[in-house]
């Protein structure tokens, strides 16, 4: 009777838990009720975002560092506020004097951050007062606001120097190799949640833009080449003629071509040979622009088909030092990550015309551009590789807000690469990797909840732990719990309706509450609620066992599956499985029935084999004592 009474009391607890809705922050509860976003995960019939085209100039001397620009920005509000102000992000000014941020730079590294020259808004002119540089935000204080649903033109010049060694994220490597980003004042993002993106740009937390229009003409000496987001407008004014065919052939190519290789490189000439060559790229609805410069890279370059329907296709290529050994094999690597993402997981054609990996020494995405280092195994060029190419869809393509919530890009772009690991390395066990990562400070003082804001997560460690290493677990048993198929849908639904737009952790719950609720499942607040709310950890122990049952505690919380080896006296070890959702009971102890007698048992081991994470599996494993 006991026994039925438990039963019966965790068939009420687990439905009531399971349909406990999830808290919401009222900033979503106003946009919700004015219509701009819904509860059921898709944008509101009023749902707005604002947009920018820039027109630049810039011009970089790529010994010394020293950069100069000037920039026409269209500005749309499309909002129905009238702004008052209008904020632009100032990312140089991460390497200023003075600044505390995340990654220190040496004093001798430090600069003056950016100068701004001139900027006028509408054809009025703002200094002092009324346009203050505040860390790595420019607020400008306007004479007269711009009204809903209106234009207005900014006009701003600017410099700033990019000194050799400052490195974080882009910079200067030396030699005259630069890859440039965040070089430009960049209008803030205003949106429905939080009116101007005001937070500073501190070197861990990252993106957060709109969807922009670029025309970039960018400026260097002789013999550099410039790779860029977007199209390269006018190859037959930069380089000489044999190149602008070859770039024209592997554009057409659906084979690797080499570009540029390590004679033209030791001939030279390979540009025109005109003191400055001016570049000239263009891009449209991207999120950001970056380009990147050098004289001695290699390249080669292909065209993949990204939508079998259409036909669309993308060019893809590879820039890189004649030393890196592994970057003979990138453009071919990009190129088919591009084709694994766009028809298999997460199957959404890649949505950019092009993708170009630039060999630097480091890990990096920008639109249409990866700052990638060189690596020592097949496996590390292909996950490095895959993981940058996946930011397209997460944050570039989703307008993800990572200065707030970078678990909803970097546990993607952790996970993507999984599926086609073994494509390239059969050996390499990319999963237990993770589980090591997660588990270095998992149920320590030190983690906190995934959804804790990201630019409140100053150290690199906590930082990637809630951003990388939980939500990979987290999307992993998700798509275990729901099937492949199911799993599938719900991220190729969120793609289609929140593409082009600003989804916050509310949306996308709610999308995937939304696609995947059905008669034997319930909406998954649960798993919201353990996984990414609550401070919980990955740590079962295996309490002792009875007479047809084991019992099993949950002591750090969190709600992972349960694999179950009993090994017999005699005979062969048996596996029995859980999910998930066995912790809905309500408490942290449940059991599980055994198929043997108690006495017919020699051992029983709890998750032990590494594939689902434990903090401590030292009360693990139960050994038969008789």
């Amino acid at each position: 009777m006991k026994k039925i009474f438990l039963v019966l009391f965790g068939l009420v607890f687990h439905l009531s838990y399971a349909q406990t809705p999830l808290s919401q922050t009222l900033n979503f509860k106003t946009s919700v009720k004015k219509g701009y976003r819904t509860n059921e995960g898709v944008p509101g019939a009023k749902y707005w975002i604002n947009k920018a085209s820039y027109l630049m100039d810039v011009s970089l001397d790529p010994m010394s560092g020293a950069f100069e620009g000037s920039e026409v920005i269209v500005y749309t509000n499309n909002s129905p506020d009238t702004l008052h102000r209008i904020v632009l992000a100032l990312y140089q000014n991460f390497y200023k004097k003075g600044l505390c941020a995340d990654y220190n730079t040496p004093p001798e590294k430090q600069t003056e951050g950016v100068t701004i020259k001139k900027i006028t808004v509408n054809g009025h002119a703002y200094t002092g007062e009324d346009a203050k540089q505040v860390r790595t935000n420019l607020f400008v204080k306007l004479a007269q606001p711009i009204l809903p649903h209106s234009t207005v033109k900014l006009e701003v010049d600017w410099s700033y120097v990019a000194r050799e060694g400052n490195v974080v994220r882009t910079g200067n490597y030396g030699a005259g190799r630069h890859f440039v980003a965040y070089f430009y004042p960049k209008v803030s993002v205003y949106d429905d949640m939080d009116g101007w993106d005001t937070a500073d740009y501190l070197g861990i937390a990252e993106f957060y833009s709109d969807f922009n229009d670029y025309d970039v003409k960018i400026s260097v000496p002789k013999d550099f080449v410039v790779w860029a987001t977007g199209d390269l407008a006018n190859p037959s004014d930069v380089l000489q003629s044999k190149y602008v065919r070859r770039l024209a052939k592997a554009k057409k190519s659906n084979t690797v071509v080499s570009i540029i290789d390590s004679f033209d490189v030791q001939a030279g000439h390979i540009t025109k040979q005109q003191p400055v060559n001016t570049w000239h790229y263009t891009a449209k609805d991207a999120p950001d622009f970056a380009f990147a410069l050098d004289k001695d890279h290699l390249w080669d370059g292909w065209s993949v088909t990204v939508d079998p329907v259409t036909g669309r296709k993308a060019f893809v290529d590879a820039s890189y030092e004649k030393e890196s050994a592994d970057y003979y094999q990138v453009a071919q690597i990009a190129g088919q990550a591009l084709i694994d993402y766009s028809t298999d997981f997460p199957g959404v054609p890649y949505p950019f015309p092009a993708m170009t990996i630039f060999n630097a020494p480091s890990g990096m995405e920008f639109p249409m551009m990866c700052n990638d280092g060189s690596q020592n195994s097949i496996a590390g060029t292909m996950g490095l590789t895959y993981h940058e190419i996946a930011h397209t869809y997460f944050p570039f393509y989703m307008g993800i807000n990572e200065r707030k919530y970078a678990w909803m890009d970097e546990g993607w772009a952790t996970i993507f690469p999984t599926k086609y690991i073994k494509n390239y390395d059969k050996e390499y066990d990319f999963h237990s990797s993770r589980v090591a990562r997660y588990l270095q400070i998992a149920g320590t003082e030190r983690e906190v909840p995934v959804i804790t804001l990201s630019k409140d997560q100053h150290n690199r460690l906590v930082y990637r732990h809630s951003s990388y290493n939980k939500p990979y677990l987290a999307y992993l048993f998700l798509k275990e719990y729901l099937g492949e198929e199911q799993f599938t849908m719900a991220i190729q639904t969120y793609i289609k309706n929140w593409h082009g737009k600003h989804p916050t952790p509310y949306d996308f719950f709610n999308s995937y509450n939304t696609s995947t609720k059905n008669e034997l499942k319930t909406h998954l607040d649960w798993f919201w609620k353990n996984w990414f709310y609550e401070k919980n950890y990955a740590d079962l122990s295996l309490t002792h066992v009875a007479e047809g049952a084991v019992y099993i505690t949950n002591t750090g919380g969190l709600f992972v599956p349960i694999e179950l080896v009993i090994t017999p006296k005699k005979g062969a070890p048996i596996t029995l499985k859980k999910e998930m959702d066995f912790w809905l009971m309500g408490t942290n102890k449940n059991y599980i029935m055994l198929p043997l007698q108690k006495q017919d048992i020699q051992k029983i081991e709890l998750n032990i084999n590494g594939r689902i994470p434990d903090a401590n599996l030292e009360d693990n494993i139960w050994i038969e004592h008789n």
